[in-house]
């Protein structure tokens, strides 16, 4: 007997849903990252920046070696820790290759501050701080110096240079220390 194929559809990328096709591509990228490194990578990454700013003192010699020495009181402290992870935040949306691994990492970066930095992180998560950075990021020139404009009024010294000017440095210091962290990542493109 002789088969007859008349009845055979073949399918096609027509055939499939928008929703089937955007699974499988998640599901492509996923495996992809999955298999070359960059899923582990991403956690690592995060995780590593999130002790980088839960580790307080340390933080503080740190910073104070790129921007001098720093007069805060907790207050102060805790609007820099805020600054430092919405630009940790800003630089992994930037700087890694793929949404998914952006994802990952900033998943793994609250996660690690939520289990080292509890009560940061409560304030954190029920504080308004991000609009005005994303706010200061959205304006689209003159990035650092509208966050520092808007670090000096979230410290309470709206016009007061010194907080603008420490804003503006954190932003830029921790930008291109953070661009450096996750460039020696190696994440594979």
């Amino acid at each position: 007997m002789l088969f007859d194929d008349s009845d055979v559809k073949i399918f096609t990328d027509k055939d499939t849903s928008p929703e089937v096709s955007h699974e499988v591509h998640v599901i492509a990228e996923m495996t992809k990252h999955r298999s070359n490194g960059n899923i582990m990578k991403a956690k690592k990454l995060g995780k590593h920046l999130a002790e980088i700013f839960v580790d307080e003192p340390s933080l503080l010699s740190q910073l104070e070696g790129e921007v001098g020495k720093i007069e805060c009181n907790d207050d102060d402290m805790y609007q820099i820790k805020v600054l430092l992870v919405f630009t940790a935040e800003y630089c992994i949306n930037h700087y890694l290759p793929a949404v998914l691994l952006s994802n990952t990492a900033v998943n793994s970066l609250y996660d690690t501050v939520i289990k080292k930095a509890q009560a940061f992180y409560d304030r954190l998560d029920d504080a308004a701080e991000y609009s005005f950075y994303y706010l200061a990021v959205r304006k689209g020139y003159d990035i650092s110096k509208n966050i520092g404009i808007s670090f000096a009024m979230l410290c309470g010294e709206d016009k007061d240079e010194y907080y603008t000017n420490l804003g503006k440095r954190l932003f830029e210091v921790a930008e291109h220390e953070i661009t450096k962290i996750i460039d020696s990542y190696q994440f594979v493109k």
